[in-house]
């Protein structure tokens, strides 16, 4: 018989609130990105020239990203909010599997305050305002969590739902390479019998057949460009022979930040009591630390072992947040959950207001966190003016290329990236190379104050001027502008 307290959880207008809230937090930060000063960052300016080409793969990254791009601007344009509007619906959808997800293994109660508080992380929040590989990977992965715990509560589990956790992680892998992390975890959650006895069927193969047709066009893609993509997350990675503890404290130091204080002190609460009990807990519970620790602990590593972002373990953050609330709902410490969302919010209205009011940023003393975010378009425009009376400009920032691509896109037949280093490391260098058959007469365009690391190719440089662009805080940044021609290196004629 339900008591009371379970009857009030299950209550409808509970479930209701949910979509609420999330529906009112999605809306808000739309409308955020619609007003804000912020100019696309460069990765998120390279995402874009990506979505005018679509394909397979692209240089760094699978290729969801830039398909979420083209469908948003293809309806609402191409500025800035258009550009990133796919991410808070993203992470509306993430919110919704976790919200159903919770409502199956616990209830409303637990459901309503787990879906709120996935929207309030400050990781979150931040992956709600740029576009970025998180939020499609994020959601596919609370639909995998979801789909796959479909499988392991039914009595009869469903054919559709092995193809379904199939598609999810499919779709997750052509969004970001992390979500291998969820294959990874599936290993050690076998060791559990009940999930051996649910998963290891005939369906299986649908899961694994499914999840393979949809991601191997990457791998063909990558096979066709000499393995780029795989290349650079490996490059990335930058294993080297030293360890690195205050990499690794760092790191783990970080993850109080990206979760939030009282979530993530929670999820390692509720890790060492099912470690020190695990004969008495429940193994709904077990399977989400597994989802949970896998992506921490592997990137834990890769810090030790090299460097790691913060966001590298964003995998985790579907399984903690429902294992964190969960936990501090059946230990009687929801208030702590509640208190966490409410903190949450404030940061989230805080963080909003930011956005909408770089002068703000500015008098706080913050404007170095959004340097990245402003004077792009002004500081193109005039190096496209300059450089009227070339055959190309020439960039050897992969930063300034992508901002120049984004607000010069007409002039794109004229931008090309020239190589530094004699090492292909970006996408505009193996795609949008200089050509020397081609560009005869060129402004270079340069982070440095000189030409030094091309004048061994080049016999004739003059120094033309700079362009700078004010980023608040007093600071500029400028690029040295130099016309070069006479090109004797690789190539030449």
């Amino acid at each position: 018989m339900q008591t009371t307290a379970e009857q009030n959880a299950f209550d409808p207008p509970l479930w209701r609130s949910f979509w609420a809230f999330a529906g009112a937090i999605t809306a808000i930060r739309i409308v955020i990105l619609f007003i804000s000063q912020a100019e696309l960052g460069p990765d998120e300016a390279q995402y874009w020239y990506w979505s005018r080409d679509l394909a397979y793969g692209y240089f760094s990254k699978p290729p969801v990203i830039a398909w979420a791009i083209a469908a948003t601007t293809a309806v609402f344009g191409n500025e800035e909010w258009a550009v990133r509007l796919s991410a808070p619906l993203f992470h509306f959808g993430a919110a919704g599997f976790l919200y159903a997800l919770a409502c199956n293994l616990y209830d409303r109660r637990i459901a309503f305050w787990t879906g709120l508080g996935w929207l309030t992380i400050p990781g979150v929040i931040l992956s709600s305002f740029i576009i970025a590989t998180d939020a499609p990977l994020l959601f596919c992965w609370s639909g995998a969590l979801y789909f796959l715990f479909r499988i392991l509560n039914d009595e009869k589990s469903a054919t559709i739902d092995f193809a379904r956790l199939g598609a999810m992680i499919g779709i997750g892998l052509m969004s970001k390479y992390a979500m291998m992390y969820f294959v990874a975890a599936l290993a050690p959650a076998l060791l559990l019998r009940p999930v051996r006895d649910k998963l290891l069927t005939k369906p299986l193969a649908l899961t694994a057949l499914v999840a393979l047709v949809i991601f191997i066009p990457n791998v063909i893609w990558n096979f066709q460009n000499d393995f780029q993509t795989l290349s650079h997350t490996a490059a990335n990675a930058n294993w080297g022979a030293s360890l690195k503890p205050l990499s690794l404290a760092t790191f783990v130091a970080e993850q109080f930040l990206v979760f939030g204080v009282i979530i993530f002190s929670a999820i390692l609460a509720a890790g060492y009591k099912l470690l020190r009990t695990p004969r008495r807990a429940d193994y709904t519970a077990i399977i989400l630390l597994i989802f949970a620790a896998t992506p921490l602990v592997i990137v834990a590593t890769q810090a030790f072992i090299s460097r790691a972002h913060a966001n590298w373990a964003a995998a985790a953050y579907p399984a903690a947040m429902l294992l964190a609330t969960a936990f501090l709902f059946q230990a009687g410490k929801g208030w702590l959950a509640k208190a966490s969302v409410a903190v949450h919010g404030f940061i989230f209205l805080a963080f909003s207001i930011a956005m909408a009011n770089f002068g703000l940023i500015d008098r706080l003393g913050l404007s170095n966190a959004v340097k990245d975010l402003r004077g792009w378009e002004a500081q193109t425009a005039a190096i496209v003016e300059q450089g009227l009376d070339y055959d190309a400009i020439l960039v050897d920032d992969r930063y300034l290329i992508s901002e120049m691509l984004y607000h010069q896109y007409e002039a794109a037949g004229q931008i090309f990236a020239i190589d530094p280093n004699a090492h292909i490391s970006n996408h505009f260098e193996a795609f949008k190379a200089f050509d020397p058959k081609l560009h005869k007469y060129t402004l270079f365009v340069t982070t440095r104050d000189d030409a030094a690391h091309v004048d061994y190719r080049f016999h004739s440089i003059e120094r033309v001027g700079s362009v700078e662009a004010d980023i608040g805080g007093g600071k500029a940044r400028r690029y040295g502008l130099f016309a070069i021609s006479d090109y004797f290196g690789p190539g030449a004629d």
